[in-house]
């Protein structure tokens, strides 16, 4: 017990003398010197100051305003109070920069009102959210007001006297990181959300240990470490562990890696300075390196792919440049990193890791992004499934594939099992909805997720995966969800020929699907084909929809259609159905039904095999939506009522519709029929016949996925058939 004494000992009085001087968060006395003396030199870091001190200016101009908390995000006093905190960080740095001693006042003067205002504060009165803030709605924002805060307090910590840092202390920045930790003392409700482990968690402690680390108090550095109570269970460390998979992927998704990454860098460049023997940087191999590279590649021309909960964000975002910059700043041997900051960002942070990035890119040193196929396994022990990306080889072609066989995701996770989306030519063909919510929008539901990201955007039909009985699976409960996760047969990235391929048995009682994802390089089609086998297994007959959601104007279906030209109906009445307009409706072809649709200057087509019994819909979203919160996006169904039954389906790229010179070409369909020849429990042979004769078989053996095994099979129609390995595509 003494000797534990006296690590704790040894650790507090190691914080407070590493601590002891300022600045040593995002930046250094030896940076700030650096920074200072490289003025002029480098333009693109020279931008940045010039960008920061003009705010930081406007600032020392405006009065200082600390409204009644009463909105919730893009709300008035929302909005003010966090242009507080970015008004006293860029004045802190401007402090750092310059030494005008302005800007400090400005820090002083803004951190001296809240002294008086905070301790009135009980908790906010919107009521929208589990963990209310004081300030702000959710306690999330209090996090990233105190992660800011800290950085310039920091900057202007030896400019304040000891009685000054003394009153903000003890009556503003303990009191606040007590509530970050335990909520208010009459009411500890935010315990739990302190140690949860989740980008809520994130924010929450690096706001504690950057607060911690300001004031040299190293036991709120240890709780941010290793929560509150010390025990190891919650707590920076332990987020790292266990919210991603050793290749990096965050299990939330990438649209949450996006607003988590800025919390894992930023505290950690912070430690980094703070305390080098804790190498935060290479803890668990790299993973906060792997994590930033795992998020750009999760990326289509700059954009984050829309799975999960997500809005439109990429490389340009506010937590990419510091995503970018402090990994560069920890690994300078990435050269890939500058090429982001160069093209994407156009500016960086004014901190020891930003100037590192410009002085780089001024002397040239950047290289290309390398964007390509990629397996992410999900889950603290990377076995809870995975994410799929398939890339061509051709640098002519900007396409990606993506396939969706992951974890639920937590609370901001989709019940989209097995999915998969299409970005080409610039556009995401086949598309994720992402999330209903208007961002900041106070009249749209205060700026938060709109009651239809629960109706629709979650649902399962909001997806491009199978639907039983047309509900959603888990009965819409992520909780339930979260307990189980597909099982990934077998990947592969060979050029000409890329798979992924997964089970799900868990999420629809009695019944078992396989979907094997096919991107092939097809000798006689212009562009890269899209096979898609979705194997369903049930001892009784359901009702299995497959919708394809997709961007762009319909073209044609090829089978005969009802139109609804003067009144509509939903597709159902609940788990998503009840937002669909059914706006045309079919009956299958024997054989193949093709649809086509126009997307930017391309034609896409999507073939399955189908009978007469099959149902198509072609809907509409935005039905039981009066507030108009739903994007007016198309979808394509298949319906089919069976035990079991493969979809077999092919997505075609192809043609050119150029209005501005008025050219088309090739704007109908290849594939003429689809043939199931073999579907035995241990193979699928499937074939594809396109125009001229030729035709794409894809053979897959089910029963093992042994690379090196050698298959021949006789099928039913006489014709004998032989492969090597898991897949393969015979040509003819």
């Amino acid at each position: 017990m003494k000797r534990f004494t006296a690590i704790l000992l040894s650790l507090f009085v190691a914080g407070a003398a590493m601590a002891a001087e300022h600045p040593n968060l995002l930046l250094t006395k030896e940076g700030v010197r650096q920074m200072k003396a490289a003025k002029g030199s480098i333009p693109l870091f020279d931008k940045s100051v010039e960008k920061l001190i003009s705010e930081a200016d406007d600032a020392v101009q405006k009065p200082i305003c600390l409204p009644v908390p009463k909105d919730g995000g893009g709300g008035y006093s929302h909005e003010m109070h966090k242009l507080n905190y970015y008004d006293m960080y860029n004045c802190g740095i401007a402090f750092q920069l310059t030494g005008n001693k302005k800007y400090a006042d400005k820090v002083k003067a803004i951190l001296a009102a809240y002294v008086d205002f905070y301790p009135s504060l009980d908790f906010h009165p919107l009521g929208l959210s589990g963990n209310p803030g004081r300030i702000f709605w959710q306690t999330l924002n209090e996090s990233v007001f105190l992660v800011h805060t800290a950085v310039a307090y920091d900057c202007v910590y030896d400019s304040m006297s000891k009685k000054e840092r003394k009153t903000v202390e003890e009556k503003f920045f303990r009191p606040y990181a007590d509530f970050i930790m335990h909520g208010l003392p009459h009411n500890r409700a935010n315990t739990q959300m302190f140690n949860n482990l989740n980008n809520w968690a994130t924010w929450a402690t690096a706001g504690v240990g950057m607060i911690g680390m300001v004031m040299g108090d190293d036991s709120l550095v240890q709780k941010a470490l290793k929560g509150s109570d010390l025990s190891g269970k919650g707590g920076f460390l332990r987020q790292m562990e266990v919210l991603f998979s050793e290749d990096g992927y965050f299990t939330e998704g990438a649209y949450y890696l996006r607003y988590a990454i800025w919390p894992f860098v930023t505290f950690a460049q912070c430690l980094d300075h703070y305390d080098k023997s804790l190498n935060i940087f290479s803890r668990r191999d790299g993973i906060l390196l792997k994590a930033v590279d795992a998020l750009l590649q999760m990326a289509y021309e700059g954009e984050f792919m829309h799975f999960n909960d997500a809005l439109e964000k990429g490389y340009s975002a506010q937590e990419l440049i510091s995503a970018v910059d402090i990994a560069y700043h920890a690994n300078p041997s990435d050269k890939s990193l500058l090429s982001v900051a160069e093209k994407y960002q156009k500016k960086v942070l004014v901190s020891d890791a930003g100037f590192d990035v410009a002085r780089a890119l001024s002397k040239g040193e950047a290289e290309p992004l390398n964007l390509h196929s990629g397996y992410y396994r999900d889950g603290e022990n990377s076995d809870m499934g995975a994410f799929v990306i398939m890339r061509p080889y051709k640098k002519t072609l900007n396409s990606a594939v993506t396939f969706k066989a992951t974890s639920h995701g937590l609370a901001h996770g989709h019940f989209d099992r097995l999915t998969y989306a299409y970005y080409d030519n610039g556009h995401e063909v086949i598309t994720d909805y992402g999330a209903a919510r208007f961002l900041n929008i106070e009249a749209k539901y205060n700026g938060h997720y709109t009651h239809e990201n629960e109706s629709w955007a979650k649902s399962t039909v909001a997806h491009n995966t199978l639907v039983v009985d047309g509900k959603t699976y888990c009965k819409g409960k992520w909780r339930k969800a979260q307990e189980t996760w597909p099982k990934p047969y077998y990947h592969s990235f060979k050029e000409g020929l890329q798979m992924a391929s997964a089970t799900e048995d868990q999420v629809y009682p009695g019944v078992s699907y396989s979907r094997y994802l096919v991107y092939a390089d097809v000798p006689f089609l212009e562009y890269p084909l899209i096979m898609d086998l979705l194997k369903v297994k049930s001892s009784e007959e359901h009702q299995y929809d497959l919708p394809l959601h997709y961007n762009g104007h319909m073209i044609s279906l090829s089978v005969p259609y009802k139109k609804a030209t003067e009144t509509m109906h939903t597709l159902g009445k609940d788990n998503g159905y009840q937002h669909l307009w059914v706006e045309a409706e079919a009956n299958g072809a024997d054989g193949v039904t093709s649809y086509t649709w126009l997307t930017g200057h391309r034609m896409y087509s999507v073939s399955t095999n189908t009978s007469p019994r099959s149902e198509i819909k072609i809907c509409r979203l935005g039905a039981s939506d009066p507030d108009f919160n739903l994007r007016s996006e198309p979808m394509y169904l298949i319906r089919e009522k069976a035990s079991d039954h493969l979809f077999a389906s092919c997505v075609e790229t192809h043609g050119k519709y150029d209005l501005q010179v008025e050219q088309s070409a090739n704007l109908v369909r290849s594939c003429k029929s689809i043939e199931s020849l073999l579907d035995d429990g241990s193979a699928l042979v499937v074939r594809y016949n396109f125009i001229g004769e030729h035709s794409a078989t894809l053979c897959v053996w089910t029963a093992s996925a042994d690379e090196n095994a050698v298959h021949s099979l006789s099928l039913p129609s006489g014709e004998t058939i032989g492969w090597k390995g898991v897949a393969d595509v015979l040509y003819k």
